[in-house]
């Protein structure tokens, strides 16, 4: 019986290599690794796999290097000729055409900046395999979640009472780090009416100590809770809940016909807002009727928002809101004084094969790019081995074998000038399911290679970049209930971009992801969130690969990318390359930056293009 198991160990083992032996013989010449015309991430499989389905016409012009989006000054981007960026005087100019020179001259001189760049992270803040996950209980999340609100609404309030000193004062404006003595003023020390709790148990005393309480908690504005019976104006603050229901109405989000609401939520269903109260051990709530607001003529609210509301609420149950406050006072970003050279980067997100093969063309080819026109950083952000494709099931070596010769086969391509940046992702087959997402690793170790976790904030030279590979900017969108797309006449809508609108809930948020609950594709993690995913200051950079069409926006003094997905499937692919010049500011203006009341332009030194694949 023995022999017999041997001899069907021994069975098996054969098959397995008979159907490498299969797969080595029935693939096309232009699918094998190793060989001329294939692919260097070419793997073997159990099974034969064949050549991409894609049918192009061999006759059609490429669009690859097409350039589909441009932002900065014209003088910055006639520098997009990808020169090393220390080039000996003396030598003769290198132009773009020249691919194969410029590879030849780059590997021999050692192309590159001449020195190390500058390269500043925090271990501690950022998730690592030491970080417990998914181990929160539900009361934990209700104590995280009432610590955001008060953190969030804090500087929601803070902003509110600058807003008001502002047209009593005759002196300059307070900037952004100075604390307003809101104390002092006499309109905040005047309360807004409010109409008296109905009497129970608690006395009149309790009452007014609980308000001052509230009071000196959130900037001296008087906060009430959300079901405090008024037919005054009073303030109430707490987080946005949907609540959802079977019954049809006019409106996705409860307003009136006269202004028509924009919701990307499902049409057959209604979605209700309603406010939970910043105290969230009580569990009070009401529903919100947004009717009637007067300010802002727009809004846009999301689930898991902190918001601050003034209205009336005469029966404790609906509240009426005649104004919303959710923006905080931003730290803008910094100027990157410390940048003495110009910085070329290119930015390339997953996916990096086609949903058919293995065999990473479209990656292959930016690496040829890459190396021909070597940029000081190269960031790739995952997922490089989806989970979700079905194809690596096929693999004939270990998941941790494969992304170690992914990533073996990216270094030995790029080389030792160009410092490479790789973000995980929670779909990756090497990574934890979990968001945050802890940094990627690999046995082998190479000087300018550089794990981040998702999300992450880091510093190059100064220059601040923030990265999550995870979808929020499209979640947000399709989740925000909002009166932004209202139209008067042949005017332009009057809420403005949505895209602008969800970068700027990540930013008075102060959070990579803000949206709760999250869609089931996420794995957040709350707790982790609270410690690794916050976003306390605009920083300089934000890279946000997204679905939606490749942008580059200027917001709140940041450059937002897109870059789109290197293998865009049924899409052209892209990558983004950029270009960050040393701003030409003087003393005066560097000392008034540093302050964060006189910020230069971002495009004046930053420069971006989205090209094809």
């Amino acid at each position: 019986m023995k022999k017999r198991s041997g001899g069907g160990e021994a069975v098996e083992t054969a098959k397995k290599t008979v159907s490498r032996l299969q797969h080595n013989v029935n693939t096309p010449n232009g699918v094998r690794g190793g060989g001329s015309g294939g692919s260097p991430f070419t793997t073997v499989t159990y099974s034969p796999l064949s050549a991409s389905s894609k049918k192009n016409d061999p006759d059609a012009p490429s669009k690859a290097g097409q350039i589909v989006y441009t932002y900065g000054s014209a003088k910055l981007l006639k520098q997009f000729n990808w020169l090393p960026t220390t080039t000996d005087e003396g030598k003769e100019p290198i132009t773009i055409d020249d691919d194969v020179s410029l590879g030849d001259r780059n590997r021999r001189t050692g192309a590159g900046r001449g020195k190390g760049i500058g390269f500043t992270i925090k271990s501690a803040q950022f998730a690592n395999d030491g970080c417990k996950y998914m181990y929160d209980s539900s009361y934990d999340r209700v104590m995280i979640l009432g610590d955001r609100i008060y953190e969030c609404g804090n500087a929601i309030c803070k902003r509110v009472a600058l807003e008001a000193v502002k047209p009593k004062s005759h002196e300059q404006p307070a900037k952004n780090n100075d604390e307003p003595d809101v104390k002092s003023n006499s309109a905040l020390d005047t309360p807004l009416p409010v109409k008296e709790e109905p009497a129970s148990e608690e006395t009149d005393v309790d009452i007014e100590r609980e308000e001052d309480r509230l009071s000196s908690w959130f900037e001296g504005i008087k906060v009430h809770h959300v079901d405090y019976p008024s037919s005054e104006l009073i303030r109430v603050l707490g987080r946005i809940v949907v609540e959802s229901s079977s019954t049809t109405t006019n409106s996705s989000s409860g307003t009136t016909s006269d202004k028509q609401v924009a919701s990307n939520r499902n049409p057959t269903t209604t979605s209700k807002l309603s406010i939970v109260d910043f105290d969230e051990h009580t569990l009070r709530y009401t529903r919100l009727d947004l009717s009637k607001v007067q300010v802002p003529s727009w809004w846009s609210l999301f689930p898991g928002q902190t918001v601050l509301l003034e209205g009336i609420n005469p029966r404790g149950t609906l509240f009426s809101v005649k104004q919303i406050h959710c923006e905080r006072t931003l730290a803008l970003p910094r100027v990157p004084s410390s940048l003495d050279k110009t910085l070329t980067c290119v930015i390339a997100s997953a996916p990096f094969t086609d949903r058919d093969d293995l065999l990473y063309e479209k990656l292959s080819s930016l690496l040829v790019y890459c190396s021909n026109n070597p940029p000081d950083v190269l960031i790739l952000t995952g997922p490089f081995a989806d989970a979700n494709c079905k194809l690596y099931a096929e693999v004939a070596e270990t998941f941790d074998e494969y992304f170690e010769k992914i990533i073996s086969t990216i270094m030995s391509s790029i080389g030792i000038y160009t410092e490479v940046f790789v973000v995980s992702h929670h779909d990756d087959l090497v990574s934890s399911f979990v968001y945050p997402t802890p940094p990627y690793k690999v046995a082998s170790f190479y000087k300018n290679l550089h794990f981040l976790p998702d999300p992450c904030v880091f510093n190059l030279e100064g220059v601040e970049i923030g990265i999550t590979t995870v979808d929020v900017i499209k979640h947000l969108i399709e989740s925000e209930c909002t009166a932004a797309n209202v139209t008067i006449g042949s005017a332009p809508p009057i809420g403005g971009d949505k895209i602008k609108r969800a970068y700027g809930h990540l930013f008075h948020q102060a959070s990579f992801y803000p949206l709760n609950p999250p869609p089931e594709d996420v794995p957040l993690d709350v707790d982790m969130l609270n410690e690794f995913g916050r976003l306390n200051r605009v920083p300089n950079i934000m890279i946000c690969p997204s679905a939606l069409n490749r942008y580059v926006r200027e917001i709140n003094g940041c450059v937002c990318i897109n870059p789109g997905f290197v293998d865009g499937h049924s899409a052209d692919g892209s990558y983004a390359r950029l270009i960050i010049q040393a701003p030409e500011i003087d003393e005066q203006q560097q000392r008034e930056s540093q302050s964060d009341s006189i910020q230069p332009s971002p495009a004046s030194y930053i420069a971006c293009q989205i090209v094809k694949t």
